[in-house]
């Protein structure tokens, strides 16, 4: 590997271990770093998925060896026993660091807590004694506390101490020399260390919430709350020796905590300066009158001026004072329905300044991000928890999740193509149906398809307008603006944060392996494999739509006609649902809109068996199966009631069973659809593993191993055959062969 490389992504699945021969990797989790040196294994505190990153540091050698669970490891060290004694050695040695990077991290959040908590102490007694009134006087109520549910404890860290410090050398002696030793010592360091990673996540995101309150580009923190004092005992000729004497010993106290970012550290430090070389402190006229609230400061940077920007400003000054009677009132229902039309309005023109705007204001991203627009619809301590999250947005950022303004700048670069509309059209069709009823010229397709402001416009009208209302869950109540009657909690606990979803997405890989498997035909392939279809998993795209919402929606299976772009999932950024279930319903939902989508218009037909014709002719035909109990037929009857006679639906709740239930023994599915769901639908090896002696699973996962080992049987040899003639293994095609091998 070269320097710089990535070698592994976090929330990626674990099928390979690495063992450094040379050079160093680093571990990464957020500003967390741990430098893996010369016998390091990397992959030993993983378990399905990868939780860190890991990047070269320097120019490395490793050796490679698929290991995807305890089976794998076993018999690795059954081949190379020479092995033992290093691998247990590494795991000894890697869990140290890792128990030692959880000790200091779990000291320094107690340390920080009780820092803020003082200072904030502290500064009530400055401001009492000194009769300072401070209009942005800090609020420290959306702190949030230090919880750790994967937490480590004090025993372990001093045994795990003593360990290493004292009788290392015997523990070896004893636990090389059996095989079952070794490896329940070294998989019992590797859970201990996934634990302890995840704890050491968990202090991450507490110090990720809660870091404004000490120091805050919003100026709403403890530093300017300080540096207010300061000025204002400078001005009035008072003593500031002990407030600046706190100043300084905070920002030093910042330096060493290492969340925050250096650059920002020392501008506050200039700041503090700036304010301590003014000798002599004027008093400051009343600048020029701004904007009058939040909800002005959007119209303002929006652009809207003059008698338009009166009459919006009007609209939503009666509209705050009457959206709580939406259920009952005629009136405020149909005023309702304008102020959600004006709303996207606003949102397109206040789009088009900001994304091209290196400095967007706090509030205009709240407004972009969670539908934010006043204070009159929401109470201050859910707003001082909305600018958290804005100063942190990596918690809903990443490769494959969304923020709805995020997937809007996506649009408008050209990264992603406009989303179907809800007549199943994407943005070219809907082009050429325009042309065909005269509403554009033909010459024109193109030119609007090459603009980024028309594919936007298209977005917002045609997606982001219809699945906003019904992520919300009520369509008939739908409020565009984030408020207190939707926002039931605050903001943080009701955060989707992406953490959350690759948790939700990696449960369902854990167990439906295939669940975001596709068969893909690379034309970019040799000869000897033009004719293979390569499975391929692509993960879907999760779009945080802007309310505090209960519904998710699948959206679309592929992003184009092509059948390796990513499906679309949309849910609320905010959720008052189990985003667990939604997820594996979208994931239902997306399984079978695929099936159909690859079979095309025999997706019913059971001459061509699918997951989608095998259900379709179960249900259809249930009444005259002689292989359902009287039971189970009325069950069946009582299910597609339940769905209105969508088979589709009928799927999604047996695969909510299939998933929370029968892959942990209980049976909640009858015996021919089981069946059915395995098939299609297999369980991963692990779990495979543990159901093959039960009567309910025997059959089926024979078979599948069976079908198995056939297909990997076939790759491994065309796969040898081309290595033999020269031809190297492509990540695709490795990819490939692993599928057959989880």
């Amino acid at each position: 590997m070269k320097k710089g490389q990535l070698l592994a992504q976090k929330n990626n699945p674990v099928k390979d271990w690495y063992i450094i021969q040379e050079g160093t990797i680093i571990q990464k989790n957020d500003f967390v770093e741990t430098e893996l040196g010369v016998n390091s294994i990397i992959g030993i505190l993983e378990q399905d998925f990868f939780i860190c990153d890991y990047i070269a540091k320097t120019d490395c050698v490793l050796i490679l060896f698929a290991c995807s669970g305890v089976s794998d490891l076993k018999h690795f060290l059954e081949k190379e026993k020479k092995m033992r004694t290093l691998f247990l050695q590494t795991a000894m040695n890697q869990r140290f660091q890792q128990f030692k990077i959880y000790d200091r991290l779990y000291r320094m959040a107690n340390k920080f807590s009780a820092y803020v908590d003082k200072s904030y102490q502290d500064y009530q007694t400055f401001v009492i004694n000194n009769r300072f009134e401070n209009p942005n006087n800090p609020d420290l109520s959306s702190f949030q506390p230090l919880n750790v549910t994967h937490a480590l404890q004090q025993w372990e860290i001093d045994s795990c101490a003593s360990l290493m410090t004292k009788c290392l050398g015997d523990y070896m002696k004893i636990y090389t020399t059996d095989d079952k030793l070794a490896v329940g010592a070294i998989m019992e360091a590797s859970a201990q260390m996934h634990r302890v990673m995840q704890g050491i996540t968990q202090m991450i995101e507490f110090f990720g919430i809660n870091r404004e309150h000490l120091l805050s580009d919003r100026k709403r923190d403890l530093f300017h709350a300080f540096i207010s004092l300061y000025t204002f005992l400078k001005k009035n000729k008072q003593d500031t020796s002990e407030v600046e004497t706190k100043i300084i010993d905070l920002l030093e106290f910042a330096k060493t905590l290492g969340i925050y970012n250096k650059q920002f550290v020392e501008s506050c430090v200039q700041e503090f300066n700036d304010a301590m070389s003014v000798e002599e402190v004027q008093e400051v006229e009343e600048a020029e009158k701004g904007p009058s609230s939040d909800f002005e400061l959007i119209l303002d940077y929006s652009g809207f001026i003059g008698e338009e920007k009166e009459k919006y400003l009007k609209d939503f000054t009666e509209y705050s004072k009457c959206y709580t009677k939406i259920q009952r009132d005629k009136e405020a229902n149909k005023l309702r329905k304008q102020i959600n039309n004006e709303f996207y309005e606003i949102y397109k023109k206040c789009f088009f300044r900001a994304v091209n705007d290196r400095n967007i204001p706090a509030t205009i991203e709240m407004y972009l991000n969670f539908g934010y627009v006043d204070g009159a619809f929401l109470e201050e301590e859910k707003i001082n928890g909305l600018f958290s999250i804005t100063t942190h947005m990596e918690l809903v950022s990443s490769e494959h999740v969304y923020t709805i303004f995020n997937w809007l700048k996506a649009v408008y670069r050209g990264d992603k193509e406009p989303s179907k509309n809800e007549f199943d059209l994407d943005f070219e069709h809907y082009l050429i149906e325009e042309y065909k009823q005269g509403n554009i010229k033909k010459e024109d397709i193109d030119k609007i398809k090459a603009k980024p402001e028309e594919r936007v416009i298209f977005e917002i009208d045609n997606m982001f307008k219809t699945v906003n209302r019904l992520t919300y869950g009520n369509i008939s109540s739908f409020n565009a603006i984030l408020n207190d009657g939707d926002m039931f909690n605050d903001p943080g606990s009701m955060l989707i944060s992406r953490n959350k979803l690759y948790e939700a997405v990696n449960q369902i890989r854990g167990v439906d392996f295939s669940a975001y498997y596709r068969p893909i035909y690379a034309n970019n392939l040799p000869e000897l494999f033009q004719h293979e279809t390569l499975m391929q998993e692509i993960l879907p795209d999760i779009i945080l739509m802007p309310n505090a919402g209960s519904k998710g929606m699948m959206w679309q299976e592929t992003a184009s006609i092509k059948n390796d772009t990513p499906a679309r999932f949309m849910l609320p950024i905010f959720a008052t649902c189990d985003i667990n279930d939604e997820i594996i319903e979208l994931t239902a939902r997306y399984r079978w809109e695929l099936c159909r989508k690859i079979q095309g218009p025999r997706w019913n037909d059971i001459r061509e068996h699918s997951l989608t014709s095998d259900y379709y002719d179960y249900l259809q035909f249930y009444k005259k199966n002689h292989d359902l109990s009287q039971d189970a037929k009325e069950q069946i009857k009582s299910s597609l009631t339940r769905a209105k006679n969508s088979f589709r639906e009928v799927f999604v709740r047996d695969y909510l069973n299939w998933i929370k239930y029968e892959s942990k023994g209980g049976f909640r599915l009858n015996k021919y659809v089981r069946n059915i769901v395995f098939e299609y639908c297999p369980f991963s090896k692990e779990i495979r593993s543990k159901l093959e002696d039960s009567p309910m699973f025997s059959n089926a996962i024979h078979k599948f191993n069976v079908n198995n080992a056939k297909s990997l049987k076939r790759l491994t040899a065309l796969y040898d055959k081309f290595t033999k003639d020269g031809g190297t293994i492509t990540p695709e095609l490795k990819e490939n062969i692993s599928y057959y091998e989880l």
